[in-house]
């Protein structure tokens, strides 16, 4: 998957917190109507909190069961900035903070939340304050180097884009574009930047779009003085600096001012036999402008203007962390929220996942396999869960085999829902409006992605 590049501030060691066993009791069917649940522990609320990728259903259906008035507005603070509300979001983080004496720990968690909204809004100088009080209270918390430095690399990377101008919309009129899988599978189309024609790779998990040094210089993008790091697969952090496009065309949408996370050439040459490489992604600012669009297995974009969601009616099966969308599926029968990454060609199980269900991978080939990403390669152990069902609402696709990080991981990625998944269906499409991702007919004769990995992407020796 190409996100790691791009998503600023992976908490990489939420995952691991204790008391993540107790959620079982919370775990929500899909597709399945929201039913009463045990009262959750406070601690096992508080793991949710600190571990929304993988839990942020589930505190949606323990919701009405949190017995700690504090802890309840806190987690209405993060559902409301998962359903696309930044300004609830805030006014509830500020009312929890107002509330009374808070512990370092709950305050990081709230400061997390109010980072994670502005920053999905587009609101760089709010996040980059938000997160470094968020740096504070988990340095005052005692917490791990890895979470401080996440809080540190979101503050660098949101008070860059706050030095640069915002983005805007200078009109919309939505058009077709066309799209076509590269060597491994991704999604690729033409874009527009200050006048030259650019391929880059759709990637609904990249935090921010991205372009090569080489690529930024030939677009003519305005490079930002200063640097920061951004999370990567292969590593803690690489180093990027910030860029500018002075406009952007593409699928009848015209922006100005769009902001490139900037990474050395290198950085963006992946490991894949006969070479690969990557000079430009279009990420979730950009992508979130096209308000809903379908991608077809005959390979086209298709953006459209969303109908207006009807008044109180239930988002639907996705949900936003930061910048990072994460669908509500099933995994054999089990719960799963997974990172929607059009940017990953294989779908991949979490090491929390690995350590909930373990009874469901006994007796799974194990082995050593690479991960490729910028900066080089890290290897891990995984297993492969052969004719692994995944589905999504009503749609269900068996795939070959499917990596699980072991539950001895760190636990650092979370789960992905990558091109294997989407292309097995007529077309895929995303609605923010209405928080909905939706699937077209299953194909009959499904073209998986070819067996070589894609930036971030696992392989086996």
């Amino acid at each position: 998957m190409l996100s790691p590049l791009a998503r600023p501030a992976r908490r990489r060691t939420a995952h691991a917190l204790a008391g993540l066993a107790l959620l079982l009791a919370v775990a929500q069917a899909v597709a399945a109507p929201i039913r009463p649940v045990p009262a959750p522990s406070d601690a096992a609320v508080e793991a949710m909190l600190a571990a929304p990728a993988d839990e942020i259903f589930a505190l949606e259906a323990a919701l009405p069961q949190i017995r700690e008035p504090s802890l309840a507005l806190l987690a209405q603070a993060r559902l409301a900035a998962a359903r696309l509300d930044a300004a609830q979001a805030r006014r509830l983080v500020d009312r929890f903070l107002a509330g009374g004496e808070r512990s370092p720990r709950q305050r990081a968690l709230a400061w997390g939340i109010a980072a994670d909204a502005a920053f999905a809004t587009g609101d760089y100088a709010r996040a980059a304050k938000a997160a470094r009080q968020w740096q504070a209270a988990l340095a005052q918390a005692g917490s791990g180097k890895a979470e401080q430095e996440g809080a540190a690399q979101t503050a660098a990377v949101a008070a860059q884009l706050a030095a640069a101008p915002a983005q805007r919309v200078v009109s919309y009129r939505p058009r077709p574009e066309p799209v076509h899988r590269d060597k491994v599978g991704l999604p690729r189309s033409t874009v527009t930047i200050g006048g030259i024609a650019q391929e880059a790779v759709l990637d609904t998990g990249a935090n921010l779009s991205v372009v090569s040094l080489s690529a930024a210089r030939r677009l003519g993008l305005r490079l930002q003085g200063g640097a920061a790091s951004v999370g990567s697969a292969s590593r803690a952090a690489v180093a990027t600096r910030l860029g500018v496009a002075d406009t952007l065309r593409f699928a009848g949408l015209t922006l100005r001012n769009v902001a490139f996370l900037v990474l050395d050439d290198e950085q963006l040459a992946m490991p894949v036999p006969g070479g690969y490489r990557i000079d430009a992604i279009l990420g979730f600012p950009v992508l979130r402008e096209l308000r809903r669009f379908r991608i077809t297995a005959a390979g086209r974009l298709e953006p459209s203007l969303p109908d207006a969601p009807m008044p109180g009616a239930a988002p639907g099966n996705l949900r936003l962390i930061g910048n990072d969308l994460f669908v509500q599926a099933e995994v054999g029968g089990q719960p799963a929220a997974m990172h929607l990454d059009s940017g990953g060609a294989r779908s991949s199980l979490s090491a929390t996942f690995a350590r909930r269900h373990a009874d469901l991978l006994k007796g799974l080939r194990q082995r050593r396999e690479h991960v490729a990403g910028a900066g080089g390669a890290v290897e891990r152990s995984a297993a492969t869960w052969p004719g692994a069902r995944v589905r999504i609402g009503s749609h269900e696709t068996v795939l070959a085999g499917l990596a699980v990080e072991l539950a001895g991981g760190t636990g650092a990625s979370p789960s992905v829902l990558g091109e294997d998944v989407l292309g097995a269906f007529d077309w895929w499409s995303v609605d923010f409006a209405r928080m909905e991702l939706e699937f077209g007919p299953a194909r009959t004769r499904a073209k998986h992605a070819p067996a070589v990995p894609s930036a971030g992407t696992s392989y086996a020796d």
